[in-house]
């Protein structure tokens, strides 16, 4: 009944390691993952609502963490993106600390409740600390999606 994370995180939608040292590019660097798959329609619509969100309000939730995510109809269909930062981006967190786990939520807008629960769900996942530092210390995508899948 409930969503199950791994049908929404296929691998090519998990990024061992970002490129990007800062907020944004981060953010750019996610959204051309979902664009790569096909996921969206117009990368620069959707870019332009996860910008907006994030001035409203930092996804960065603290202990490492960050959600961005984006309600549009440029999205086809719910997805989602994995990311690490092994140094830890600036994200402008709710502690003040450097983000080093993302999850970049991507839905139509007609799907906010179903938003609201993923969110729900992974914030309780990554409210474990041995679950994030697990997340940090796989080496590899499948061992991400095991870790995940476990949950």
């Amino acid at each position: 009944m409930g969503i199950n994370l791994v049908d929404l995180l296929p691998p090519e939608h998990l990024c061992l390691e970002l490129e990007a040292t800062e907020k944004i590019p981060a953010i750019k660097e996610m959204a051309d993952m979902l664009d790569n798959t096909g996921k969206i329609e117009d990368k620069k619509i959707f870019l332009k609502y996860l910008l907006e969100r994030e001035e409203l309000e930092t996804t960065g939730i603290g202990d490492g963490i960050a959600l961005p995510h984006g309600r549009t109809d440029v999205v086809r269909e719910m997805c989602m993106v994995f990311a690490r930062s092994s140094t830890g981006i600036d994200f402008e967190a709710l502690d003040d600390k450097p983000v080093r786990l993302f999850f970049l939520i991507a839905a139509p807008k007609s799907e906010s409740t179903k938003v609201l629960k993923l969110l729900a769900k992974i914030s309780r996942l990554l409210h474990n600390k041995n679950f994030r530092e697990t997340l940090l210390q796989a080496n590899s995508k499948q061992q991400i999606i095991d870790l995940i899948s476990k949950q």
